[in-house]
């Protein structure tokens, strides 16, 4: 899942948070969004949010951004009932 959210806009200066990992098929499209928003607006400030120890840990910062880890606990549909 990718989720984007525009989180605040002051003095002109956007700042915007991406999250989505776990596999190269949701990392590699966040980037390309984050590259498209700063080729239009070079001063923005993105940050991504990812789950520790996952694949977007390595793959973000070597695309140039910074990226803060979350503990994440996955788990089977069947937990849920």
């Amino acid at each position: 899942m990718l989720v984007i959210s525009k989180i605040e806009i002051m003095e002109e200066k956007l700042r915007i948070i991406i999250s989505g990992g776990g596999t190269g098929g949701h990392i590699f499209p966040a980037v390309s969004i984050a590259n498209a928003i700063k080729e239009q607006h070079p001063e923005a400030e993105i940050l991504f949010v990812g789950a520790e120890g996952r694949m977007e840990m390595q793959r973000v910062p070597a695309a140039g951004y910074e990226i803060k880890g979350l503990p994440c606990k996955w788990f089977q549909p069947q937990e849920l009932i």
